[in-house]
C-alpha cells in the first residue's frame, strides 16, 4: 500500500514538472513595452464674466436675475424683488356698445425687470394679484378711498412704467388667480416705490 502511494506521489511530481516545462518552452517571456509619454493639451481656464446683476441687494430683496438663478431654492416662499416696471397690462380698447361683445380683459398684471429698458419677456418677471379687475385699479387710481381685496392686499395707486419698485409677495409658478409660468411669478402683497420714472 505504501509503495502504491509513493508511486502516485512520484507520478504526480513528474507530471507537474513536465507541464511546467512545456508551458515555459512554448510561451516566450513577455517583455514590458514603454509607452510614449503623454503630454496633456488642455485649453486655458476661461475667465467667466461676472453676473449681470447681483443676486440680492443690501435690503435682502432679490433681483429678477437672482430669483431666476435661485429658482429651486426660493420657489414657494415669501420674498421681495427689486426692479423697474417695464410694462403694465391694459385691456384692449373696445368700441362696441354692449360690454359683453368686447373681449374679456385679463386680470391686472405687470412686468418687472432689472433694467428699465428690458424688452425681452424672458428677462422680465410677472407680478400678479394686486387687483382683481380693472375697475378696482381705476377706482384706486382715482384715490377716493383705499381699495382692499382678498388677503388684505391694498390695491396700489402709483404703479407707472419706469418706476423702480420693491415688491413683496409670494414667489410661485401658479398664482391663485390662474396665472402660471415655468420661470416663476410673484403674487403681490405690497410694494414700495424707490424711484419715480423720469
Amino acid at each position: 500500500m505504501r509503495a502504491r502511494v509513493t508511486g502516485l506521489i512520484f507520478a504526480a511530481v513528474l507530471l507537474s514538472t513536465g507541464c511546467e516545462g512545456v508551458t515555459s518552452a512554448s510561451e516566450p517571456e513577455a517583455e514590458a513595452e514603454k509607452l510614449p509619454e503623454i503630454v496633456p493639451n488642455l485649453p486655458e481656464v476661461p475667465t467667466l464674466p461676472p453676473p449681470p446683476f447681483p443676486t440680492t441687494y443690501e435690503d435682502d430683496s432679490y433681483s429678477v436675475y437672482g430669483l431666476r438663478s435661485r429658482l429651486s431654492k426660493v420657489l414657494d416662499t415669501d420674498l421681495a424683488v427689486t426692479g423697474y416696471i417695464v410694462d403694465i397690462y391694459e385691456p384692449p380698447a373696445c368700441k362696441k356698445k354692449k360690454k359683453d361683445e368686447c373681449p374679456k380683459a385679463a386680470a391686472p398684471h405687470m412686468f418687472v425687470a432689472d433694467t428699465a429698458d428690458q424688452s425681452d419677456r424672458a428677462e422680465q418677471l410677472i407680478i400678479v394679484g394686486y387687483a382683481d379687475n380693472q375697475e378696482q385699479l381705476a377706482r384706486a387710481r382715482r384715490g377716493r378711498k383705499t381699495t382692499t381685496i382678498a388677503g388684505g392686499v391694498v390695491v396700489p395707486r402709483d404703479l407707472k412704467v419706469g418706476n423702480k419698485v420693491r415688491v413683496k409677495g409670494h414667489f410661485t409658478l401658479i398664482s391663485s388667480g390662474g396665472f402660471n409660468t415655468s420661470n416663476g411669478l410673484v403674487e403681490y402683497a405690497s410694494h414700495e416705490t424707490l424711484a419715480q420714472a423720469e
